[in-house]
């Protein structure tokens, strides 16, 4: 008779496990799930933030394109004004370099 109040409490037990487990199992798939929700939003946030560098990116890059351009025109236009000027410049350039190249080249 001692024993029988004794396996009802051990059965109690066993069922308090049971339920714990189910508990336990519950908690880790919603862990799961919350993990996975929160991985999901970092990568299209992360997705997002690159996309809009890239377009910054590509937004200087176009800025840079039409500076260099703007500045070919301008030098262009300068030429084109001052033919004589812009050829004894390209020369004197020309003799400068050449004669730093030779005092490279001799010992």
């Amino acid at each position: 008779m001692a024993e029988e109040p004794i396996q009802k409490e051990l059965d109690a037990l066993k069922a308090d496990i049971a339920q714990l487990r189910k508990d336990i199992s519950g908690l880790t798939a919603a862990v799961k799930e919350v993990a996975s929700q929160k991985a999901s939003s970092t990568k299209e946030n992360a997705q997002q933030r690159v996309q809009g560098a890239w377009e910054d990116i590509e937004r200087k890059l176009d800025e840079v394109l039409n500076q260099g351009q703007a500045t070919v025109g301008d030098i262009e236009d300068r030429i084109t004004q001052h033919p004589a000027g812009s050829m004894l410049t390209a020369f004197g350039l020309g003799f400068i370099i050449a004669k730093l190249m030779d005092i490279g080249g001799r010992h």
